[in-house]
């Protein structure tokens, strides 16, 4: 999550008490809002990559702790940008808090990794929504939304290293279709 300095604190105290309300458990338990990863080796896979970015100087705010195959919703700060947990995509309950000053260094961190499903931008400025528009480099952009919105008629994919093509509705149809060109040259007339 990149957020602005000018309102990160506010921000962090917010998202960190949102997060300590999350219960995780069996999904089959209303109260819960997680579930478990597919497995204790992807478990200890998340923990790893936490851990390595801890022991590069990254803080976990919240969480970081595993129970055989589930994993605490963990929220971190200062994660260095060169380590596996910023530069891969997770699959896990973790989440980075990443402050910029300038729109231009936002977008510089938001573009400088290898993958682009989908961002959410929060913004009061009908202008910066535009230019994140513009300046992302990923699949789609959700203005004043989180970035998994999706419905099912929208196309959904994303850039880079986060898969190629579409999914949707039109989408599955035009894949399922085999094109064909047919020419007539009526030269009766």
């Amino acid at each position: 999550m990149l957020v602005s300095e000018q309102v990160v604190e506010d921000f962090t105290k917010y998202c960190l008490e949102e997060t300590a309300a999350l219960q995780f458990g069996d999904k089959k338990n209303e109260q819960d809002d997680m579930g478990p990863l597919i497995n204790e080796r992807e478990a200890n896979r998340v923990i790893e990559w936490v851990d390595a970015a801890v022991d590069a100087g990254a803080t976990v705010l919240i969480g970081g702790k595993k129970y055989g195959n589930y994993v605490e919703p963990t929220i971190m700060q200062d994660v260095p940008r060169d380590s596996l947990l910023y530069q891969e995509e997770i699959f896990g309950p973790v989440a980075m808090i990443q402050s910029f000053t300038t729109y231009n260094e936002a977008m510089t961190l938001a573009n400088e990794v290898n993958y682009g499903l989908q961002a959410g931008v929060f913004t009061t400025s009908l202008q910066t929504a535009h230019n994140t528009i513009r300046d992302l480099h990923v699949g789609g952009v959700m203005i004043n939304d989180s970035s998994d919105f999706r419905i099912d008629a929208m196309p959904f994919g994303g850039t880079k290293g986060s898969g190629v093509g579409r999914e949707g509705v039109y989408d599955a149809m035009v894949e399922m279709t085999e094109q064909r060109v047919v020419c007539f040259n009526n030269q009766d007339q």
